[in-house]
């Protein structure tokens, strides 16, 4: 290279006109927006999504009613939308303002409760993310199931849909991102096994200002549990919050996540 070509590499740099691989932070955040929500509640849940304008956003129990309201008034956002609503709670919606590819709606084993899953595409990066829901503490698999019963089971369940997540992303090279309602705390046995197999808590990286997400603004019981979720493989993530407000019984958490270089 010629001595004039390195300067114009130099100024270039300096100018900020040189190209880079390394795509600016992306935020992303996570929504169950509650399948009973009436029409008022539903424009609280969107006024706090469009405040917070994520990058690429995760919606569960989404019904026709909610992705018709968020097509209408956040449509024009979000290009690249992937809204699989149903009645009540097992609709599942990807919406970003990156490129989706190979986006597909699985059974989180060993249930049919689906997941979504896609690859983001940001500059010349690629993140798979997976907007998940596992099994709420209260589902009824027996009438006769006494409360404990009940409980133990739907938790026995959720680290199965861990271990069966972990699997299914263990051959994965790039970064990957899991984000959603996963119904336990930190502590439980699920998010353990999201742990041990190397996926870092939003929570636990810098300027984090986490905290209860359950219930919600949509209910008179104020919020005692964590249960929403954002984790990422290797990738950085930072400025995780819990956002409060909305038409929710669930508060909604966003993050910013960075590649490695």
């Amino acid at each position: 290279m010629s001595p004039s070509s390195h300067v114009v590499s130099l100024v270039c740099a300096v100018l900020g006109g040189a190209p880079s691989s390394v795509p600016a932070p992306v935020t992303v955040m996570a929504y169950n927006v509650l399948y009973s929500s009436p029409a008022e509640d539903i424009d609280k849940s969107l006024e706090v999504i469009e405040k917070e304008a994520p990058d690429v956003l995760c919606l569960r129990e989404l019904t026709p009613g909610f992705a018709a309201a968020f097509r209408k008034r956040l449509g024009k956002d979000y290009p690249y939308l992937k809204l699989m609503p149903r009645k009540g709670g097992w609709g599942v919606g990807l919406a970003s303002r990156h490129r989706l590819k190979r986006v597909e709606r699985f059974p989180q084993k060993p249930h049919r409760m689906p997941g979504l899953e896609a690859d983001v595409v940001v500059g010349e990066r690629t993140l798979k993310v997976a907007c998940l829901h596992l099994m709420p503490p209260g589902a009824v698999h027996r009438q006769e199931d006494t409360l404990l019963e009940m409980l133990r089971k739907n938790a026995t369940l959720r680290k199965h849909q861990a271990e069966a997540l972990v699997k299914r992303y263990a051959q994965e090279r790039g970064p990957v991102l899991l984000f959603g309602d996963m119904n336990e705390s930190r502590t439980q046995e699920a998010m353990t096994t999201f742990a041990a197999a190397g996926f870092t808590h939003a929570c636990d990286g810098p300027d984090a200002l986490c905290g209860d997400t359950w219930p919600g603004a949509a209910s008179v019981v104020p919020s005692f549990v964590e249960i929403d979720h954002i984790l990422g493989r290797k990738l950085s993530l930072s400025g995780a919050k819990v956002l409060h407000g909305g038409g929710s019984d669930h508060f909604a958490v966003r993050a910013s996540l960075t590649f490695p270089p």
